[in-house]
C-alpha cells in the first residue's frame, strides 16, 4: 500500500507555496488581539482614507476566517473611490489568495488578473510581481508548468529589477516546488539554495527552516535519504517549537525517508508524535500518512493485528479528509453562487433604480394630494395620543398611590407590632426590676425573698436582652441598612459559644445540649448574623424542651453547601403553624414553662439566613420534636 494519498504531495506542496508567500500562520494566529483592536478602530474611523488602511490591515489579520472576504471587498471598493491603486492591488492579490484557499481557483485568478492590471498601470512594481507570482501558483495547481514557471520569470525579473530580495525569495521557492514536481531535481536544487541564501541575508529564521524543509524533499525525491533527514530534522525541530501545525505535515514526510533507511524506531516515533499533534491540532491529510505509514511498518514486521488497525484508522483518516475537502468544496460553491447572485442582484437592481425614478414621479403627485390629509390627521391623531397619555398617566400615578398605600399599612403594622413589643415585652422586667429597687430601698425585701426573686428577674432580662438584639437587627433589616459582611467562620467554634452562653442563662432548664458539627468545618457567612440565627434558633429548642430532653446541632455536606440542622426532643409543632413561622406575619406560642416569645426571633433568623445566600425551614411532629434546618455555602 502506498504511504501516501493521492492528492497528499500536491497538498503538502500548496501548504509549502501558502507558508512561504504568506507567512500566514504565525500571522493569521494568535493575533485576535490586533484584530480586536483593528475592528474597533474600523467602527470609530469615519474618515475614508484612514478607513482603508484599517480595513486593509484588518482583512489580513483575519486572513484565513471566512469574514476576510468581506473586509477586502470593503477595501478594494474604498480603494477604488479614492483613487488609491497601491492599496487597490494588493487586497485584490489578498482576495485571490483568500479564494484560493477555499480552493475556488478561477474567482482566484480573476483578482491576480485584475491585481496584475491595476498594478502595472500605476507603475507599481511590488505589486505587478506578486501578482505574477500568484498566478504563477493557480498554473502550478492545474498542472500547467510551463507556464507556471513563465509567470514566475517574470517575476524574478522585475525583484531583480526592484530589488525586492524578500519577493525574490518566496519567487525562487515557488519556482523550486515546480522544478521538483517536474524531476529537475538539479534545477530545483539550485533555485532553493538561493532562496536560503536570501533568507539568511534578511535573517528570516522561518523562511530559512521552510526552504530547508523544501529542500529536504527534493533530497527524498532525488533518494539521497540522509540529506533529506538532515533538512526535515532540522525543520522539525524548529516547528515543534513555533509551528506545530506546520511540524505535523513534515513528520510524516521524515517518517517516510526513516523507513525507507529501515530505521522503523524513529519512523514509528515520528509517526507516533504526529498522531499526538493531531490530538491539539487536527490535520486529517497528515494522519493519512502518519496511518499510512504505521501501516506498512506493522506490515513489514508481520504483525497482522496492528496492520488491521491502523489500516482501520487510515480509513478513518481517508474519510476525514474526503469529508473536510466535500466541506471545502461546498464552500466553494457557495461562495461562487454568492457571488454570481450578487451580480444578478446589482444587475436588477440598475433596472429597478431606472424603473423607480419613474414611479418617483408619480409618487411625488400623490404625496403632494395625501399631504394636506396628512396634516388634517395628525392633529387629530396629537390630540388623541396626548388624551390616551393622560389618561395612562392617571391610570399608573393611581396604582402608584395604591401600592403605596398598602406599603404603608404594611409598614404602620409592622410598626404597631413593634411598639407592642417595647411596650409590653420589654417594659414588664424593667417594671418588676424598678419594684424590687424600691423594696430594696424601702428595705422591706428580706435577703432570702430577693434571692427567690432574682432568677426569675435575670430570666426576664435575658429574654429582653436577646429580643432587644432582635428588634434592633430587624429594624435595621427593614431600612436596607445591613448588609452580610460575608468570610470564613468555624461552625463549630460558634455552636459551642452559643451552647456554653446558653447553659448559664435562665433559658436552660436542664436540657442535653449536644455539639455534633465537626471541629475544622468552614462556612462563608457573615459570623454576627449566624450567632444571631443559632441563639434565636437555640432560645426557641430551649423554650419547647424540658429537663432532659436533647437538643442536637449537626452539619451534612450537601454538595456546594453544608445543611446545618437543630434537632430537639420537645413538644413539637402542629401542621397548621408551620407555615406561618416564617411567613410575614409575627407568629408566636407559649414555651413548656408558658414563656412568651414575639414572633421575631424566626422571621429574623430567615431574612439572616437570606443574606448569608441560604434557605431555611422547619419539619416536625406534635409529640415528637421539631428539626429546623438551613444551608450555608461552603468555605
Amino acid at each position: 500500500m502506498p504511504l501516501n494519498h493521492p492528492n497528499k504531495t500536491a497538498s503538502l506542496a500548496a501548504w509549502i507555496i501558502l507558508s512561504c508567500f504568506l507567512g500566514i500562520y504565525h500571522t493569521a494566529f494568535g493575533q485576535s488581539n490586533k484584530a480586536q483592536e483593528l475592528y474597533q478602530q474600523y467602527l470609530q474611523t469615519k474618515d475614508l482614507r484612514q478607513k482603508l488602511t484599517i480595513v486593509s490591515d484588518l482583512a489580513w489579520e483575519v486572513h484565513l476566517s471566512d469574514s476576510s472576504r468581506k473586509y477586502y471587498e470593503e477595501a478594494i471598493e474604498l480603494a477604488k473611490l479614492l483613487e488609491n491603486p497601491e492599496l487597490h492591488a494588493q487586497n485584490l492579490n489578498r482576495l485571490g489568495i483568500a479564494y484560493r484557499n477555499i480552493e475556488l481557483q478561477e474567482e482566484s485568478l480573476k483578482m491576480y488578473e485584475e491585481a496584475l492590471k491595476v498594478a502595472k498601470s500605476s507603475g507599481n512594481h511590488k505589486e505587478e510581481a506578486f501578482a505574477l507570482n500568484n498566478i504563477a501558483q493557480i498554473h502550478y495547481y492545474q498542472e500547467s508548468y510551463e507556464d507556471a514557471m513563465a509567470y514566475y520569470e517574470e517575476a524574478k525579473d522585475i525583484f531583480l529589477k526592484i530589488n525586492n530580495l524578500d519577493g525574490l525569495g518566496y519567487t525562487y521557492t515557488g519556482m523550486s516546488v515546480v522544478q521538483t514536481k517536474i524531476k529537475n531535481y538539479q534545477e530545483a536544487l539550485a533555485l532553493i539554495n538561493q532562496a536560503i541564501e536570501i533568507r539568511e541575508k534578511l535573517a528570516d529564521v522561518r523562511q530559512i527552516f521552510i526552504s530547508k524543509m523544501n529542500r529536504g524533499r527534493i533530497y527524498q525525491q532525488m533518494g539521497d535519504l540522509e540529506l533529506a533527514e538532515r533538512d526535515l530534522s532540522q525543520f522539525m525541530e524548529y516547528s515543534l517549537e513555533n509551528d506545530k501545525r506546520g511540524a505535523i505535515y513534515v513528520l510524516g514526510e521524515l517518517g517516510n525517508v526513516y523507513f525507507k533507511k529501515k530505521n522503523l524506531r524513529k519512523a514509528e516515533e515520528v509517526a507516533a508524535k504526529a498522531i499526538e499533534i493531531n490530538e491539539e491540532i487536527p490535520a486529517s491529510e497528515a494522519m493519512i500518512t502518519a496511518y499510512g505509514l504505521l501501516y506498512q511498518i506493522a506490515n513489514f514486521k508481520g504483525d497482522t493485528d496492528a496492520a488491521k488497525q491502523y489500516l482501520d484508522k487510515l480509513d478513518e483518516a481517508r474519510q476525514t479528509f474526503t469529508e473536510e475537502k466535500t466541506k471545502l468544496y461546498l464552500s466553494g460553491i457557495m461562495v461562487r453562487k454568492q457571488r454570481e447572485e450578487i451580480a444578478s442582484l446589482n444587475r436588477e437592481k440598475e433596472l429597478m433604480e431606472a424603473n423607480q425614478r419613474f414611479k418617483s414621479y408619480v409618487l411625488y403627485a400623490l404625496l403632494l394630494m395625501a399631504f394636506s390629509f396628512f396634516l388634517a390627521f395628525s392633529v387629530y391623531y396629537r390630540s388623541f395620543k396626548r388624551e390616551k397619555a393622560s389618561s395612562k398617566m392617571l391610570k399608573t400615578k393611581q396604582e402608584e398611590i395604591e401600592a403605596q398605600t398598602a406599603e404603608l399599612d404594611k409598614l404602620n403594622q409592622e410598626k404597631d407590632k413593634i411598639f407592642s413589643i417595647l411596650a409590653h415585652d420589654l417594659k414588664a422586667p424593667m417594671d418588676s426590676l424598678w419594684a424590687m429597687v424600691n423594696l430594696l430601698n424601702e428595705q422591706n425585701l428580706t435577703k432570702e425573698e430577693f434571692e427567690a426573686y432574682l432568677p426569675i428577674l435575670s430570666q426576664s432580662i435575658g429574654n429582653n436582652s436577646i429580643l432587644l438584639e432582635n428588634v434592633l437587627v430587624w429594624s435595621r433589616s427593614q431600612m436596607n441598612g445591613i448588609h452580610a459582611e460575608i468570610s470564613s467562620c468555624n461552625l463549630y467554634a460558634l455552636v459551642e459559644s452559643n451552647i456554653n452562653f446558653f447553659k448559664t442563662s435562665q433559658f436552660y432548664k436542664g436540657q442535653n445540649l449536644q455539639n455534633f458539627i465537626p471541629k475544622n468545618l468552614e462556612v462563608e457567612a457573615d459570623r454576627n448574623m449566624l450567632d444571631i440565627v443559632f441563639r434565636n434558633l437555640l432560645t426557641n429548642a430551649l423554650k419547647f424542651t424540658d429537663n432532659g430532653d436533647m437538643i442536637s446541632i449537626s452539619a451534612e455536606d450537601s454538595g456546594r453547601f453544608y445543611t446545618i440542622s437543630i434537632a430537639d426532643q420537645g413538644t413539637g409543632i402542629p401542621e397548621a403553624n408551620l407555615e406561618k413561622l416564617f411567613g410575614n406575619q409575627f407568629f408566636s406560642t407559649r414555651g413548656t414553662h408558658r414563656e412568651k416569645g414575639s414572633g421575631l426571633g424566626l422571621l429574623l433568623s430567615k431574612e439572616l439566613i437570606q443574606k448569608n445566600k441560604g434557605d431555611i425551614w422547619v419539619e416536625s411532629q406534635m409529640g415528637y420534636g421539631s428539626t429546623f434546618s438551613f444551608t450555608l455555602p461552603k468555605s
